[in-house]
């Protein structure tokens, strides 16, 4: 019998710091070659959108998984009142090839990303960093500032977007999902007022153009950029960049689809990829986590197919010991 977890079902059983540790065993395992992962599929439907298919095979000592997360992306649902993406996880046995589980894969995907970006401050960020900024307040903003305060408690949470509707949402839900421990949180126009003083930045917009000035990033600030996964797409300058140790999910991905460090790699302004750290070889020990205080750190994501295969085996399993979803007779 396969399980069918809907989006209240992962919400119940599946908490920011279980997500946390599912990417700590997606990252070390990609690390330790123990994963088969081909790049991200696009099939165009015509004038209708996009289907996008990222399949992965997880295979450890202890866990033995197949996935493959379906995401439609359809412009014209905004003229239907339907959200623009929705996006399904089907996870099967990798030894018997037995479907296990259908999840519901917009939310697991929101809080796997914030669960990467959770791992890497973890791993690289002061542990007293408590004041972030946060750019942007869409999709991904709720998951993003839960996974950092989870590993470092903020005291304070600073937002820097256009949208008052979606800054308001995101405060509201924010205070309900973090109750009393729920940092203060502000809404800034400038960027530069919203980064002095900052220990952690998130950057999860739709952005072409950089969202700040690289001469006002503070030293020692660690830096998440989630949102930026075309090459047309762009949230850090040359100069940020230029400042920083930069840490990708993983190198062959980011060569295809991070447009911040495609567009400054083509202007001179880093070097190549062979200095680019792979969160899993931090996780492995395989590369130092700190070098010093003064360090300015970037964790570049795109997001990769094993971490939804990472999430879905442990939400699967817990959702079994727990008795929750659907069991379906496929």
């Amino acid at each position: 019998m396969a399980l069918i977890l809907s989006r209240s079902d992962i919400q119940r059983c599946f908490t920011m710091t279980d997500a946390i540790a599912a990417m700590r065993v997606a990252f070390q395992a990609l690390s330790a070659e123990q994963v088969q992962m081909p790049q991200r599929l696009a099939v165009e439907l015509q004038d209708q959108g996009a289907i996008l298919l990222m399949p992965s095979v997880l295979q450890t000592n202890e866990e033995h998984a197949f996935g493959v997360k379906l995401v439609t992306q359809m412009p014209h649902n905004l003229e239907r009142n339907l959200p623009r993406s929705y996006a399904t996880i089907l996870l099967l046995d990798a030894v018997t090839g037995k479907t296990l589980a259908v999840l519901e894969g917009s939310w697991l995907t929101a809080v796997r990303t914030g669960a990467a970006s959770g791992l890497a401050t973890d791993l690289l960020a002061h542990p007293d960093a408590a004041v972030l900024t946060l750019f942007g307040a869409g999709a991904q903003a709720l998951t993003q500032v839960v996974a950092m305060h989870t590993v470092r408690p903020l005291r304070e949470v600073r937002v820097v977007n256009r949208s008052d509707e979606r800054y308001q949402t995101l405060v509201a839900r924010l205070r309900q999902v973090l109750g009393e421990s729920c940092p203060t949180i502000h809404r800034v126009r400038e960027a530069a007022e919203a980064l002095a003083g900052a220990s952690l930045v998130v950057c999860a917009t739709s952005a072409t153009e950089p969202l700040f000035h690289g001469r006002d990033v503070e030293v020692g600030t660690h830096i998440n950029a989630i949102g930026a996964f075309t090459p047309a797409m762009c949230e850090l300058d040359g100069e940020t960049l230029a400042r920083a140790r930069i840490v990708v999910d993983q190198r062959e991905a980011a060569l295809i689809e991070a447009g911040d460090l495609l567009r400054s790699l083509a202007q001179g302004a880093i070097a190549g990829p062979e200095t680019w750290i792979e969160l899993g070889d931090l996780v492995t020990g395989k590369q130092p986590v700190h070098q010093h205080k003064q360090e300015i750190t970037v964790f570049k994501s795109v997001g990769l197919g094993v971490q939804d295969v990472a999430a879905a085996l442990q939400l699967y399993q817990r959702a079994r010991a727990m008795g929750i979803g659907v069991e379906v007779d496929v």
